[in-house]
């Protein structure tokens, strides 16, 4: 073999290899302060490789075969290109983490999973990076799946939900609470509820968010927490860990069993209450105010996506006449229900990382 062939050779190899370790996608939205934020961090905290963008028509191209969603609610849209700005690649323990910079909001990106495999950047999961907005202006941690109970003014299709990423979601708020503690950073680390786009993609997805004001958006010590947490996607889980608490993170996420929620309110609370305590992991989650117009199809729909084997009720939380809808909907398609207590009795794992008085309900 002359030494031309040879390299050639070990060049294909290397792709090869590369083609068959799990890849993680990460979104910065640039228009969004907390993405950039969380997006800075990342690349503070570990060396990354600049990546060569696709040519702009290839990226063009690849808008008009796979398009995004539109929102009359977001004029400024049109303003923006929706192509990447910035590509940076990350190997840790043998995973491949590709962080990309796009000019476009993230609510809106559609079939980006089909986008990216067009560019010749195929995924395993997305995780984007996002502020979260709301009127009480609570410091906050989140995370969630994507998706529409009825019209799609935020991004996505009506009447549809993504591929969630429910062990992911678990991990990150596990990961974000711990560091949450470490910092003495003060924050709420919490679920938030299935909402808004992008709802077509077919890779597992989930946003990861600060909360909830522009001070909180551009400061560094959450967008170190967040970074922190998505780069542990990457590690294993050691049940031997010398760290106690990490040890324990490594032991609820072991065995995980999926579950569709139902009841609770914008940030299921019970949801989030039963991460800490069980090897329960939830992918999608309707809230109660949701409750009575959601279809039995958009339902079942839920669960597909999910892959989940049970359904969780926050019992309390729900309207007589929606749980006994929902209720008949799922016995009829044989899917177990379980209500919060039965959650720790059955799925329990003989501790909680969360100390009595931090949980509510309890």
């Amino acid at each position: 073999m002359t030494d031309s062939k040879f390299i050639l050779f070990i060049k294909k190899c290397d792709i090869m290899s590369l083609e068959k370790i799990k890849t993680i996608t990460l979104m910065c939205c640039l228009p969004d302060l907390a993405s950039v934020n969380i997006k800075d961090r990342l690349l503070e905290l570990e060396k990354w490789t600049t990546v060569e963008i696709p040519p702009v028509q290839k990226m063009k191209e690849s808008l008009e075969m796979y398009p995004i969603s539109a929102s009359r609610l977001y004029a400024e849209e049109k303003e923006l290109t929706n192509l990447f700005t910035g590509v940076y690649e990350l190997v840790k323990n043998g995973i491949l983490l590709r962080l990309f910079l796009i000019d476009g909001r993230i609510i809106f990106q559609d079939y980006l999973d089909k986008r990216l495999e067009f560019l010749g950047f195929e995924t395993d999961l997305i995780v984007f990076l996002s502020k979260h907005k709301s009127q009480s202006e609570t410091k906050a941690l989140t995370a969630h799946p994507t998706g529409n109970y009825a019209s799609a003014d935020y991004g996505g299709h009506s009447y549809s939900v993504c591929t969630p990423a429910p062990v992911e979601m678990k991990k990150l708020l596990l990961a974000m609470d711990r560091l949450n503690e470490e910092t003495d950073l003060g924050y709420d680390v919490t679920f938030e509820i299935t909402h808004h786009g992008p709802t077509e993609l077919d890779v597992p997805s989930l946003f990861i968010e600060i909360g909830s004001t522009e001070v909180e958006w551009a400061d560094q010590k959450p967008g170190a927490v967040v970074a922190k947490a998505v780069l542990s996607l990457a590690e294993a889980d050691d049940i031997h860990a010398k760290d106690e608490r990490i040890s324990k993170e490594a032991k609820l996420l072991q065995d995980q069993v999926v579950a569709v929620a139902f009841g609770g309110g914008h940030y299921g609370e019970r949801q989030t209450v039963n991460v800490f305590r069980t090897r329960l992991a939830f992918g999608h989650m309707f809230p109660k105010y949701q409750l009575e117009s959601i279809t039995e199809e958009l339902i079942l729909k839920a669960f597909d996506k999910t892959g989940a084997r049970i359904a969780f009720f926050d019992k309390k939380s729900m309207k007589g006449s929606d749980r006994r809808r929902i209720t008949e909907i799922l016995e009829k398609n044989n899917i177990p229900i379980l209500n919060d207590r039965d959650a720790a009795a059955e799925y329990g794992i003989g501790f909680n990382l969360r100390e009595k008085g931090r949980e509510s309900g309890e």
